[in-house]
This record gives structure tokens, C-alpha cells and sequence, in this order.
């Protein structure tokens, strides 16, 4: 010991943690060894061992490897004395707070800080005194949750940016638009609505060079895939609208849809396609049925056309060769083997021919500018004033004005008529595809220079494809078997 008590030639180990390194310098981390390394040599104290945890928090959520190798080195009994910046570096919970007071508690250790004193948490002084920074530690960093939790929502209510990693389309402040991939972004929408799977859709952005804001782990260039395009896609944000997603929104539903359903209002920057036609290519994302998509997709028919017998979906497949004749294609029903079993190729062609023969017509221009065609601004208003109804009903509650079963009601109301509002902004979404080929000089041309999974979005607006059994031994094809029924 010195003189005046101190412990001198005691194994030390220091910890250093800093919460955020937005750089990777470490400079927090730097200053703080520097301090701390000070402080151990002041004391008189070698220093055995040296643990960090940089850009980890220490409320408690995530694991602290530099931490638990702390605590390991003086359980083990490597060290008796533990040094660092400050408590609210050591811990802001009050499980790793219990199980350091414990461990100083068993094996009698000092706790020295640079910002602080030295405690002996051997001591049961020591210990309240440690218990009550590490409470104050704590309370401040919930205090600080609270306040940004405060902050976050009223930035969303307002439709301002909060910071975070670039979003792919924009600079980095999230507001300016980077055409180079707005266009992408925009070509994807239409893409989607038309049919494209999203594995397309990425391989187009790999090849015009684009690559995710996000880098692999080493720092090089990420490459697109189907699952990172699909919640760029997802985004509310492309639509100008802002969304927050609050603990009780995450905790209640697939973080996947989260997002949709934590839409507050207009966003402060600015989208890159309609409302309309974001809200139909959400509805098309999805959609169940393109989770696992038939292998026979190729088929114009396949998942649009129905079952005359069940009204599954048909799905085309090979049929074998036999008595001389050729192999071909057939659609069959998905439900049962039995059901229906048609050469596809003369339905195609049959389909084929109606979609241009109604697109040819000279009343085709009602399909754009029908009277039930929706009005889209009126609908996000409208969309927009539901939005601001239900967040009042907190109010009218706190108020009295409405009882709970009353504000539930009401919620389940507003909440009805504003999903058959955005189905009504998908479904104008969906119509858009129609124009170019209405509005061109040679509908015939246009219409036979889609490829498949565009003809297919095209059908499957236009109709509903019942296939009929063509009945045994049947070796013409009947149209009457191809039952239609128009949409529009």
C-alpha cells in the first residue's frame, strides 16, 4: 500500500465503451484509454489487460463481449482493480450493475473512474454508493429514450427526416433526389406492375451499375438481389409519404409490414411516383401467391386463368409424346390432375386475340376515362383526413368525449373505409398500364411486343379466364370452352 492507503502493484484491467463511432476512428475510444492508462499509472497500478466495446450501448439490449471479458478477468481473479472513464461507460442497467456489484462484492475488487473516485465495492458503502451512480446512469439513458422516442414521432407527424443511412434515390440528406437512381427506382414501380419479378428487377439495377447504400462487411460494393429490392420498393417514402414505426406497431405484426402500417401523413421531401401507384405495386409485393411462384411461369395463363371444374388457378406444364405425335404444353389445373388438361397454345392465341380485339375497339378510351375511374386526388385527401381522424380519437378519449368501446368503434370504421380507400388508389395504379397500349398508333404491335409477365398483368386486368374441360376426345378447339368475364 502507499502512504495514504492507496493499493500500488495491484493487476489492473481497464474497460473503454463508447455508445455511437459514426467514423470507425475510435477517437472516443482513444481519448478514453488515454485518460484511463493516465489514471493506472497515477495510482501506481499495472495494467494487465485493456477491453472495449466500441459503438455498443450499454442499456442492456445488446451483448457486451468487451464488458463480459471485464467481469471474466476479475471472477477468474486476473485483476483487483477495474478502471474506467466513468460510470455511465461501465453500465446503465441493472442487470450488468448487479452482477459487477456482486463480483466486487465476492472478490473484494476496487472501481476507479477518471470522471468519479475510487470505489472499494468490497465495502457495502462502496457498493450503495456504485448502486446509486449506476441507478442515475440508468435513469438518464431512459430519460434520453424518452426524449428521442418524443422527438422521432413529432418529426414524423411533421414529415421531416431524422437522419439514418442513405436511402437509395436520394443524397445523403434524404430530401434531394438522385436522378440517376429515381429513374431506376421509377422504371421498377411500372416493372412491378407489370408483372416483372423482383429477381428481374435486380439484376436490371446490377447491370446499369447500381448497387445497394448499404456496403458488405469488408467495404466493397453490395450487389442487388430480389429480397433487398423488395422493402426498397415496400418503402412508403417513394410515394412522398412519411411512416413511424412505433415498439407497439413492431412488437404486433412482421416487421416487413410494419412500415405500411406505421404511415403518419405527407413526407417532407419529395416522392418519385404516385401514391396510386405505389399503394397497387404494394398490393402486388404482397400478394401471397408470388411468394413461391409456379416454375411453369412462362405460361401467359399461369396463376391467372381459373379452373372451369374448382376455379384453382392453371399452371402449364409439358405433356408427353405419344402415337407419333409431338410433345406440347398443357395448362392443368393446380388443385386436382383430373380437372382440366387443355393444349395452351390455342387458348393463348384465343386470349391473345380478345385482349387486342378490346383494346382496338373505338370506345377503348373508357378504359382510361371511365366515370368510375377514381379521382386519386380526391382519394388521398380523403385518405389524408381518415389518417388525422384516427390519431384524434386519443384525444376525444383522454377528453371523455368517447367512452373505449366507443373509440374502438369508431377506429374500426375509419380504419374500414380508409383500406377501401387505398384499394381504390391501387386499383387506379393497376389501370395505368393500360394507356400506353390504348393510346398507341397500332394497339396489335404494341400488345404483341409485351413480354409474358407483362401480357399476364394485361389479362389479368382486363378478364377473368375460366378453362373449361374440352371434353373426352375433343381435337378442335371450341371458344366456347375459354369462359370470359370482362373486368372492365
Amino acid at each position: 500500500h502507499h502512504k495514504d492507503g492507496s493499493i500500488a502493484d495491484v493487476d489492473t484491467v481497464i474497460y473503454l465503451r463508447q455508445s455511437q463511432d459514426r467514423t470507425g476512428e475510435e477517437l472516443g475510444i482513444s481519448r478514453q484509454r488515454e485518460d484511463t492508462r493516465k489514471l493506472a499509472k497515477l495510482r501506481g497500478w499495472a495494467v494487465v489487460a485493456e477491453h472495449v466495446d466500441n459503438d455498443v450501448s450499454a442499456s442492456g439490449k445488446r451483448r457486451r463481449p468487451g464488458f463480459e471479458a471485464a467481469l471474466q478477468a476479475i471472477q477468474s481473479g486476473q485483476a483487483r482493480c477495474l478502471v474506467a472513464w466513468d460510470m455511465t461507460r461501465l453500465t446503465r442497467n441493472a442487470r450488468d450493475r448487479l452482477r459487477l456489484l456482486e463480483a466486487g462484492k465476492q472478490h473484494n475488487i476496487t472501481v476507479a473512474f477518471v470522471r468519479g473516485t475510487d470505489l472499494d465495492l468490497g465495502t457495502p458503502a462502496a457498493r450503495l454508493t456504485a448502486d446509486i451512480l449506476g441507478s442515475v446512469a440508468q435513469h438518464e439513458i431512459e430519460q434520453k429514450s424518452d426524449r428521442q422516442r418524443r422527438a422521432a414521432l413529432q418529426a414524423a407527424e411533421q414529415g421531416r427526416r431524422i437522419g439514418g443511412r442513405r436511402p437509395f434515390g436520394y443524397e445523403a440528406d434524404g430530401m434531394t433526389i438522385r436522378e440517376s437512381e429515381a429513374r431506376a427506382i421509377r422504371k421498377a414501380y411500372d416493372d412491378v406492375l407489370a408483372g416483372v419479378p423482383l429477381g428481374r428487377i435486380a439484376a436490371g439495377w446490377n447491370a446499369l451499375g447500381l448497387t445497394t447504400p448499404q456496403t458488405k462487411r469488408d467495404g466493397s460494393p453490395s450487389p442487388w438481389t430480389a429480397q433487398s429490392v423488395r422493402p426498397v420498393l415496400l418503402n412508403p417514402r417513394y410515394a412522398g409519404l412519411r411512416s413511424h414505426v412505433t415498439e407497439a406497431i413492431r412488437e404486433a405484426m412482421d416487421p416487413r409490414k410494419a412500415r405500411l402500417k406505421g404511415i403518419v401523413g405527407a413526407a417532407a421531401w419529395e416522392g418519385l411516383v404516385s401514391e396510386e401507384t405505389w399503394r397497387a405495386a404494394v398490393e402486388l409485393i404482397t400478394d401471397p401467391s408470388r411468394a413461391n411462384p409456379a416454375r411453369s411461369a412462362r405460361g401467359l395463363l399461369t396463376g391467372v386463368a381459373l379452373c372451369g371444374v374448382c376455379e384453382a388457378t392453371v399452371h402449364r406444364g409439358a405433356a408427353p409424346a405419344r402415337r407419333g405425335r409431338e410433345g406440347h404444353t398443357t395448362y392443368r389445373c393446380r388443385a386436382a390432375y383430373g380437372h382440366v388438361g387443355r393444349a395452351s397454345e390455342p387458348v393463348d392465341l384465343y386470349v391473345m386475340d380478345l385482349v387486342i380485339d378490346r383494346l382496338s375497339r373505338p370506345d377503348a378510351a373508357l378504359l382510361l376515362a371511365d366515370e368510375s375511374k377514381p379521382d386519386t386526388a380526391a382519394l388521398r385527401r380523403e385518405a389524408r383526413a381518415l389518417r388525422v381522424r384516427l390519431d384524434g380519437l386519443a384525444t376525444l378519449l383522454a377528453e371523455e368525449v368517447l367512452t373505449e368501446l366507443g373509440v374502438r368503434r369508431e377506429s374500426r370504421k375509419l380504419r374500414d373505409r380508409l383500406a377501401r380507400v387505398e384499394a381504390e388508389m391501387a386499383n387506379a395504379g393497376r389501370l395505368e398500364i393500360l394507356g400506353p397500349l390504348v393510346r398507341a398508333d397500332d394497339v396489335q404491335a404494341a400488345v404483341l411486343s409485351l413480354d409474358t409477365d407483362r401480357l399476364r398483368t394485361v389479362v389479368n386486368v382486363l378478364m377473368v379466364v375460366k378453362v373449361m374441360p374440352a371434353g373426352r376426345g375433343a381435337r378442335i378447339f371450341r371458344p366456347e370452352t375459354i369462359e370470359i368475364s370482362w373486368k372492365l
